[in-house]
């Protein structure tokens, strides 16, 4: 009998907990190949499965997928950390009255980088 439910679970919660711990992007890219390959491992090989292959397939493959994009939605969302606390360590400035122009430029392309890259 296989048990893909509690075995995905405890994957994530894996993953999670080892993402909690990261201090850098590495970490969190390192964390999410984990991830990935701990899926590898309890997922099986489409063709190992005799009933209804296509639609085992695609629930086993949207499961892979979804973790991968909170995987990676978690290493950009630390990006969107990063650039915040660069913008806030410029001090108080009026974006509005386009003081400091350099610094929403680059903040801008930061939050646009880590949606191409990301999201």
């Amino acid at each position: 009998m296989t048990q893909f439910n509690k075995l995905f679970i405890e994957c994530i919660s894996e993953w999670s907990k080892k993402a909690e711990q990261c201090d850098s992007n590495e970490c969190l890219e390192d964390c999410k190949k984990g991830l990935l390959e701990s899926l590898d491992k309890i997922f099986p090989y489409s063709k190992d499965i005799a009933l209804e292959v296509d639609k085992i397939n695609y629930i086993l493959s949207s499961m892979f997928f979804l973790a991968n994009r909170l995987a990676k939605a978690t290493i950009g969302l630390a990006e969107l950390d990063k650039s915040l606390e660069n913008l806030k360590q410029v001090g108080k400035v009026s974006f509005e009255k386009k003081e400091n122009n350099e610094t929403y430029n680059k903040f801008v392309h930061d939050l646009n980088e880590i949606l191409e890259k990301y999201f």
